[in-house]
């Protein structure tokens, strides 16, 4: 959603799931499901029972690094001043 750059108004309220805090835990969160979902699917592998089940260790990796890399590229524009969001 771009926001209307008029001069006239004072800054944009940034809404609070993309302030600098909620970005930051979000961060820390997705990291540590990151690991949940690593020792997930080494689990799922080490055990023959659950060699069938190792698909939801995988989703769960693959869709908190998407988060966490949405979220780092979020910051780096925040921090370095980009306004191309």
């Amino acid at each position: 959603m771009q926001i209307d750059k008029s001069p006239f108004f004072r800054k944009a309220i940034i809404p609070w799931y993309a302030s600098d805090t909620a970005c930051l835990i979000k961060a820390v969160v997705m990291l540590v499901v990151v690991l949940f979902g690593l020792d997930g699917i080494k689990v799922a592998r080490q055990i023959d029972a659950y060699n069938d089940y190792v698909w939801v260790p995988i989703m769960l990796f693959v869709l908190s690094v998407i988060v966490f890399v949405v979220n780092l590229i979020r910051l780096i524009k925040r921090y370095t001043g980009s306004s191309a969001m």
